[in-house]
Parts: C-alpha cells; structure tokens; sequence
C-alpha cells in the first residue's frame, strides 16, 4: 500500500489492484504517517483535528514516537495513547543566524535518518544538522539545498537542489552525480534516485558511488517532489501528475493511474 501526498489531498494506492482512493482534499499534503497528516498549510492533521496548528513540512516515526518538522525549523514530538504534543527543538535562532533561506516561508527540516550511531537531519537550504540525540541536533559545516538521506552501509547519501552528495564521516562530502535531486530508495542491490529531467532515474550498484541515467522517458518532476518509493528489488512507484510502475532492470515503465494532483510525496506504507 501506498500514500500520495499531492498539492490538493491525499490519496491511497492500493498496491495489489492499483486502485487509488482520495482521504483528503482542499489542501496540500507534504507527508504522511496515518493517522497523522503533514501539510505547510494546515499544520499536523489527526482524523480532521489540527493538533499542531504550524506549517508541517515532514514526518518520522522514530523509537515509539512520531516526529513532526514544523517551519522554522522546530521538531515536536507526538507520542503516547493520548497524542501528547511537545517541541523539543527550536533552532530558529540558528537559522537566522546561519542565513538559511527557503525562498517560500520559513526553513524546514526535510529528512531524518541514524546514521553511525546520530540522528542525522536535512535544512532545506540550510546545515546539515547532526546530534546524539533529536534534542541535540546542532548544525555542522556542511551546507545545502537538501532534501532527502539514505543510509547505505558506510555511506550516507544525501539528494540536494545540486546533486547527489556522499560521506563517509561527515566530515568530507563528495558530489557524486550533478542535478537537482530528490527522491532516492534503496532496492538492496540497487539505489534509485531521481532528478529534474525527462529521464529522471538514475542508479547505483555501488552504494551510491557511481551513478548511471536510465534511458526511461518520464513526466519531468517539478520543485519538491519525491516521486518514487520502492516495489521489490527490482521496481519502483514514481509518481507526479500520472502514477506509473517502473522496471530498473527491463527499462521498462507501465502507467498506473491516469491522473492525479501534482505528487509532494510517495510514501510506502
């Protein structure tokens, strides 16, 4: 099963059939975990309540607890039978502090991972934040449009408005393939990303190292669109204003569904 958060609702693909079902509209939907529902407009959504009433960019369920990034950036933590809400990061300060500038409101967290042992974070046009804990993510060095990571193996991968980035340590990070980038997944054997092009795909079979083009012809994807979530081993769902089911191993892709409101985020469930 899958959820399309797109600019007007969100949607479920059902994965065995291919139905899609709308859950909501009239808003823009960035993200997803149900029941909560992630939107810049509305704020963080539970069964129709708004229980945070600020711009939600992304969700992570992490260690029991779900973790909304809310413009800013701030981080609050949603937990418990009763949904108890509580911020436990406000970096804003930083972030005036450091200049971060997302042109379209307030700087935003875009993706979370562990990676050796830390919780890593990405700023949309921002630091790269990294800290033993959610509650002690500090800015390093490292600066970026960024917006999604992928932890493979040794190798964090990082899809930014200006590549595909790779380290090993973050300390030393290295521009692997050029290209506004965004999605990325890993297929075990493979990792899929995607960048703004009208052959989008592209893969490694090195952990993220090398990167290869797929000659598969695509609707191109827009500004802050994550269009692909993984199948199996060898597809992915890609989806931006037409769903289609991709074959990296056949170069070959199936249109799913026809039409859809314009794709933020595809989300296996």
């Amino acid at each position: 099963m899958y959820l399309i958060a797109t600019d007007d609702g969100l949607f479920r693909l059902n994965e065995k059939d291919r139905e899609i079902e709308r859950l909501t509209q009239g808003y823009s939907v960035n993200d997803a975990i149900l029941p909560y529902i992630c939107s810049s407009r509305q704020g963080v959504i539970v069964n129709g309540e708004t229980i945070i009433n600020e711009g939600c960019w992304r969700l992570w369920r992490y260690m029991g607890a779900v973790y909304a990034s809310i413009e800013g950036p701030k981080i609050y933590e949603i937990k418990g039978d009763k949904r108890e809400v509580n911020l436990i990061l406000d970096l804003t300060n930083e972030a005036k502090e450091l200049g971060w500038d997302f042109p379209y409101g307030p700087p935003h967290i875009t993706d979370f991972a562990v990676f050796k042992g830390q919780i890593i974070a990405t700023v949309e046009e921002g630091n790269l934040l990294v800290g033993d804990s959610i509650r002690k993510l500090r800015p390093i060095e490292f600066i970026a449009d960024m917006h999604n990571l992928l932890v493979k193996g040794d190798n964090l991968l990082i899809a930014a408005a200006d590549g595909l980035y790779l380290t090993k340590d973050l300390i030393k990070f290295d521009k692997r393939i050029s290209g506004y980038a965004h999605g990325i997944e890993d297929l075990d054997d493979i990792v899929v990303g995607h960048i703004m092009a009208y052959e989008p795909l592209i893969i490694s079979k090195d952990g993220g190292v090398n990167w290869d083009k797929l000659p598969i012809r695509l609707p191109r994807p827009t500004f802050g669109v994550t269009a692909i979530a993984k199948v199996n081993k060898e597809k992915v769902i890609y989806s931006t204003n037409s769903i289609y089911e991709i074959d990296i191993l056949r170069l070959e892709s199936k249109k799913i569904v026809e039409e859809i409101p314009s794709t933020r985020r595809v989300i296996k469930m």
